[in-house]
């Protein structure tokens, strides 16, 4: 945990230090080409033969401009605008001087003189281009120490919720609780969950750090980055999204264990809900040969939040899916029954045992198809969709055999 927030707060140092120098590269950037502009105008009142309102008027924005540039470039970096300081102020006066001789001799100005601004101009270009080539070695130094630090993070919270998953296995598998003493697995179940939602408020907040950071790598389109460092990047925001929906999940648990599931409660069309959930799985579906259709009966509205009934039905339609084998089918069915509301997810795949629907919706259990097929999951989706369907007030239900599909029953109760 320590390596974890630590990595992730080097990184951010080091990645706020880069943008730092990014926009003060801007600035300095930003003030060459105002004192180059100012050349021009001397070069306009030539041509014009002399010096219009109009072109004192821009001429004397352009300098305040130059001068804003100059002063925001000492306040981020007193070094910096220390070093610009002399030739810039040598030819900002250069090129005043030179101006107002224009305005006095309609727009001539001595050759002698132009020549001085000039290489007034040439000194300053020249210490602006030193300044830039600064920033840009710095930056070189800068972000490949934090993608390191960000990637050490990001592994190091890896390898903290690989740890707690396998010492949960490992506890359940070797029956280490007591099952004879009652109150003293109450006790470790309930230690072990807090500690769990602990661990994974902790992890939410460097989780999001190293995410965010991770965008601003990405955003930076200047650096310059190897087809082998682009992947190590891609791996590393896959696997920090993958963290973040885990630790999700893992919080989702702890609220359900207090029965403190906040939900934002509106009249749902379920029929409507259960559409776009099977619209969207589709694809899924479809990659793997599955028939996926939907039967809507009308259900009906219901008093419920929107989005934790959404993620029931797709956690279903997922496992359905997942257990199914290609050339098989998933089938959602909507309807009314006895003043409640109720969908279906019922599938042709391998069915579940019955030892096994007795732990379907125990934390973290994986079923023995599951474990032998090496099917990817967490073993928490079923334990949170039962919350969420007890937290709106209903039942669930499974109807399995190995061998003959499986169906899940949901029954909530309608919109007053």
């Amino acid at each position: 945990m320590t390596v974890t927030v630590g990595a992730a707060t080097v990184g951010g140092f080091y990645l706020r230090h880069a943008a730092d120098i990014e926009r003060q590269t801007l600035r300095t950037q930003r003030l060459g080409g105002l004192a180059f502009q100012l050349q021009e105008f001397l070069s306009r009142a030539e041509i014009e033969r002399g010096v219009s309102t109009r072109l004192a008027h821009e001429r004397a924005q352009t300098l305040a401009a130059a001068d804003a540039a100059f002063g925001l470039i000492g306040k981020h970096d007193p070094d910096e605008g220390n070093r610009i300081r002399s030739p810039y102020l040598a030819y900002a006066r250069g090129a005043t001087r030179a101006f107002e001789r224009a305005s006095a001799d309609q727009g001539r100005v001595p050759s002698v003189e132009q020549r001085q601004v000039a290489r007034q101009l040439a000194r300053l270009e020249s210490r602006i281009d030193a300044e830039i080539d600064q920033h840009a070695q710095e930056t070189r130094v800068t972000n490949p120490d934090a993608r390191l630090a960000l990637i050490i993070a990001a592994v190091a919270a890896a390898f903290v919720v690989a740890v707690l998953i396998w010492q949960f296995e490992t506890q359940r598998r070797a029956g280490r609780i007591d099952r004879d003493n009652a109150a003293r697995a109450e006790e470790l179940i309930r230690l072990r969950d807090e500690f769990v939602a602990t661990v994974s408020h902790e992890l939410r907040t460097p989780l999001t750090s190293i995410l965010g950071y991770l965008e601003l790598i990405g955003d930076d389109d200047s650096a310059a980055r190897t087809p082998e460092q682009r992947a190590f990047l891609e791996i590393v925001q896959r696997n920090a999204e993958r963290l973040v929906s885990l630790v999700s999940d893992l919080l989702l648990v702890a609220e359900a264990r207090d029965r403190s599931i906040s939900l934002d409660l509106r009249n749902v069309d379920l029929g409507e809900l259960a559409a776009e959930c099977v619209e969207a799985a589709k694809p899924t579906a479809a990659a793997k040969e599955i028939a996926l259709s939907l039967s809507d009966g009308s259900p009906g509205q219901l008093e419920g939040d929107r989005i934790r009934l959404a993620q029931v039905i797709d956690n279903l339609i997922s496992n359905a899916i997942k257990f199914t084998p290609a050339g098989g089918s998933v089938t959602v069915r909507t309807a009314q029954r006895d003043g409640s509301v109720s969908f279906d997810v019922s599938d042709s795949g391998t069915g579940i045992s019955a030892a096994d629907q007795a732990q379907l919706f125990t934390p973290f259990f994986r079923s023995r198809t599951a474990t032998t097929q090496a099917i990817q999951g967490t073993g928490l989706g079923l334990t949170i969709t039962k919350a969420i369907v007890e937290a709106h007030e209903g039942t669930i239900a499974v109807e399995s055999a190995l061998g003959s599909g499986t169906t899940f029953r949901v029954q909530l109760p309608r919109a007053q």
